[in-house]
């Protein structure tokens, strides 16, 4: 895991309104726990940090410098954004680590290759965006790449084929797929409705059985006309 130095300030206003008020100024609510110590309410200028996670993505080792105090070891617990706007942020929990004790981390799933079951018609699937890992700060994966280039229609990647260092712990069912390349949607589709316009057929031919007696019925009227 990658480390980086990021500084914030101290926070001392509290509430939705000063919140509201300090996201207008720029900055955005945080706050630092964990190791039994205090809770640290915080700020943090918003722009600065969306660059930070342009260069570094939220699995990183931070060196948390708060004013003048003495820089923290953290990582990030959880990022809230505006869940209509994305790059707004509403608020981040931090939480304190030691180099030395090992920590849970969800790690993001990257795909490389393309995959012929896609270039045939399939459909990949990507159910599981983030692995949960536990092993310590410094053996932490920055990422987790998966190659698709070999996966053909009907193939699927699970928790259980990865694999990690003897060190790193995969806390995710192993069952659960990763991702999957399925059967093409559209001739699913398709065949359904093919199979639609013959039963329609179908009706249509015993309607015009059922009709049939109609006819008599039309040429005893026009000869009672004559």
């Amino acid at each position: 895991m990658q480390q980086a130095k990021l500084a914030v300030q101290p926070r001392n206003t509290f509430g939705k309104q000063r919140a509201r008020a300090l996201r207008r100024t720029g900055d955005f609510p945080a706050v630092l726990y964990g190791r039994g110590q205090d809770t640290v309410s915080i700020q943090i200028n918003a722009r600065v940090f969306r660059q930070f996670l342009r260069t570094y993505g939220e699995n990183v080792i931070i060196n948390m410098e708060i004013a003048d105090e003495a820089p923290e070891t953290v990582i990030i617990k959880e990022i809230q954004r505006d869940p209509v706007e994305k790059q707004t942020l509403v608020h981040a929990d931090f939480i304190r680590i030691s180099l030395d004790e090992p920590v849970s981390s969800a790690v993001p799933v990257i795909l490389t290759g393309a995959a012929p079951g896609v270039q045939q018609g399939g459909v990949l699937e990507f159910p599981l965006r983030h692995i949960t890992l536990h092993c310590l700060p410094a053996q932490m994966p920055n990422e987790v790449s998966i190659d698709v280039g070999e996966m053909q229609i009907g193939d699927s990647f699970h928790v259980s084929d990865l694999s990690f260092d003897a060190e790193i712990e995969m806390l995710d069912d192993s069952q659960r797929i990763i991702v999957t390349i399925s059967q093409p949607r559209v001739q699913t589709e398709t065949t359904e409705a093919e199979e639609g316009e013959g039963e329609g057929e179908g009706e249509s031919e015993g309607e015009e059985t059922t009709d049939a007696p109609a006819e008599p019925e039309v040429i005893s009227r026009r000869r009672d006309d004559t």
